[in-house]
C-alpha cells in the first residue's frame, strides 16, 4: 500500500466565544485538515489547528504541507511511519504542526489498514478516559462566574484559570471569586500563558498560592529556563512549563535543568504522536508528571490527542480535549466524541475512530 495523494484544506469552524490569553487573544480557529489517499482505496485524515500568536499559522501550514511535505509523502507506505517522519524532516525544517497533521492521517491509515485504533499502535491503553480542564478565558469576573456555573453543571471537575492579562490586584480578585465559587475541594489551576511581568512574578504567584492551585503554568516566556527554575525553587505550589516545550529537544533542556515540576504535552508542539511518546517518556523517566495539552482542535485532532494521551504512563494531571465538545459550535466530525462524568473517552473504532464530517468541512473552508 502506497500513498498516492495529500491534500492540505484550510477550514474556520465557529467558536462559542473568543479568549484572551496572557500570549494573545483567540478569536478564531483556523483548522487544517488533512486528506491522504493510498493506492488501496484506504484514506486517512489529520488536522493541526495553529495559533498564529503562539506558534504557526493555517496558511503557511498549507504552503508547507503542498510545496515541501506532500511530495515525499507520494509513494511511501503508511505503515513506515518513522521514515516518513525522517524524510519530512530532511524536506523541511520545523513545522511541527504540519508534520503532526500528516503523521495523523498516516496513522489513520495504518490503524485502518490493520482494523485497529491507533492506541494499539502506540503501545496500547494504560487508561480508556481522561479529565477534561477547561480554560476560563472571558478575563470578565461576572462573564466567569457565569461560565463557570454553566461548567459545574455540564459535570466538569476541573477549571483552568487563565491570567496573564490583567493587572495583579485583578488576577488576585479573580481567582479568588473562582475559588470562592467552586469551594475548596475543587481541582482549580492557573495559566499565565507567558504573561506575567519578570518583577512581579514571583510575588505574584505566592499570592495566588492562597488559593490553593493544583499548578501554576508558564509565567515566564518559553525562552525563559532560568526565571522558570528559579520559580520552581521558591513555590511550594507545581510549576507547570507549556510553552518552555515547543519541541522535544527543548523538553529534555527543561527536564535537565529543573525549569518545571509539571510538563504540558501537546502533540502539534512535538511534531505528531511518535514523538510525542517519546517526550513522555524523557519526562517519565526524569520523575515529571504530564499534562495532555490542546490547541483549539475539532473532534478529529482531539480523537488523535486521546489515542496519544490514553497510551501514555506520564499523563497525570488530566488534558484540555474539551474544545471539540465545548468550544466549537459545530465540529467536523460525523458522531461527537464521548464525554461521561467530566471524562473524555478515547475513541474504539479502528485509526482515529472518528469519521470527519466532510460537508461541514467544506462548508467552513477557507478560500484563498
Amino acid at each position: 500500500m502506497k500513498i498516492t495523494s495529500v491534500e492540505a484544506i484550510i477550514t474556520r469552524p465557529p467558536i462559542r466565544h473568543a479568549g484572551k490569553l496572557g500570549v494573545g487573544d483567540l478569536v478564531h480557529v483556523d483548522a487544517v485538515i488533512i486528506k491522504i489517499e493510498t493506492d488501496a482505496g484506504i484514506s486517512g485524515v489529520g488536522e493541526c489547528s495553529p495559533w498564529a500568536v503562539f506558534a504557526e499559522n493555517a496558511f503557511a501550514i498549507k504552503a508547507t504541507i503542498d510545496h515541501y511535505l506532500a511530495p515525499v509523502l507520494i509513494g511511501c507506505s503508511p505503515f513506515d511511519v518513522e521514515a516518513i517522519l525522517l524524510k519530512m524532516d530532511a524536506a523541511h525544517y520545523g513545522s511541527s504542526f504540519a508534520k503532526t497533521g500528516l503523521e495523523m492521517a498516516v496513522l489513520d491509515i495504518a490503524g485502518k489498514a490493520l482494523g485497529c485504533p491507533v492506541h494499539d499502535l502506540l503501545g496500547g491503553l494504560v487508561r480508556d478516559r481522561i479529565n477534561l480542564s477547561y480554560s476560563i478565558t472571558n478575563q470578565v469576573l461576572q462573564a466567569d462566574l457565569d461560565e463557570s456555573r454553566w461548567l459545574l453543571d455540564q459535570g466538569f471537575k476541573v477549571l483552568k484559570i487563565k491570567t496573564g492579562v490583567l493587572g495583579e490586584r485583578d488576577e488576585i480578585d479573580r481567582v479568588e471569586a473562582l475559588r470562592k465559587l467552586v469551594g475548596d475541594a475543587f481541582d482549580l489551576r492557573i495559566d499565565f500563558n507567558q504573561g506575567a511581568r519578570r518583577e512581579q512574578a514571583t510575588r505574584l504567584c505566592r499570592r495566588l498560592e492562597d488559593f490553593h492551585p493544583t499548578f501554576i503554568e508558564q509565567p515566564f516566556k518559553g525562552f525563559d529556563l532560568d526565571a522558570m527554575a528559579a520559580l520552581c525553587a521558591a513555590l511550594d505550589t507545581p510549576v507547570m512549563a507549556d510553552e518552555s516545550v515547543l519541541s522535544w529537544d527543548q523538553g529534555f533542556q527543561v527536564a535537565k535543568r529543573g525549569a518545571a515540576d509539571i510538563v504540558s504535552i501537546k502533540i502539534a508542539k512535538m511534531g505528531g504522536l511518535l514523538r510525542s511518546k517519546k517526550v513522555a517518556g524523557l519526562f517519565e523517566a526524569a520523575g515529571m508528571p504530564c499534562y495532555a495539552g490542546a490547541m483549539w482542535e475539532s473532534g478529529i485532532g482531539i480523537a488523535a490527542s486521546l489515542h496519544f494521551a490514553c497510551s501514555s504512563p506520564a499523563i497525570k494531571y488530566g488534558s484540555d480535549y474539551y474544545t471539540a465538545s465545548h468550544l466549537l459550535t459545530d465540529d467536523l466530525i460525523v458522531s461527537p466524541l464521548r464525554i461521561e462524568d467530566g471524562d473524555i473517552l478515547v475513541p474504539e473504532g479502528p485509526g482515529l475512530g472518528v469519521e470527519p464530517d466532510w460537508d461541514a468541512i467544506e462548508r467552513y473552508r477557507v478560500r484563498d
